[in-house]
């Protein structure tokens, strides 16, 4: 499983993300291509987020339940 750290996906132009409350959400389908594994156990919120120009109400998720449901794609 790859290490992760929550300043490599905030520093990450390919992941779209958004802080609300000092806290960063990122856009679900973005961090499952960037860590290539199955997320399907990662609680998600629908967040409005910016992407091409354009608001859009996507799947996000926190670091921290990125982490409470990681698991390695077999």
């Amino acid at each position: 499983m790859r290490r992760l750290k929550e300043i490599l996906l905030i520093k990450d132009a390919t992941i779209h993300k958004r802080q609300y409350d000092k806290e960063w959400f990122f856009k679900f389908d973005d961090v499952a291509f960037y860590l290539k594994e199955d997320l399907s156990e990662v609680e998600f919120i629908y967040l409005p987020i910016m992407i091409d120009g354009e608001e859009e109400v996507v799947k996000c998720c926190s670091f921290k339940d990125i982490l409470r449901g990681r698991k390695e794609l077999k």
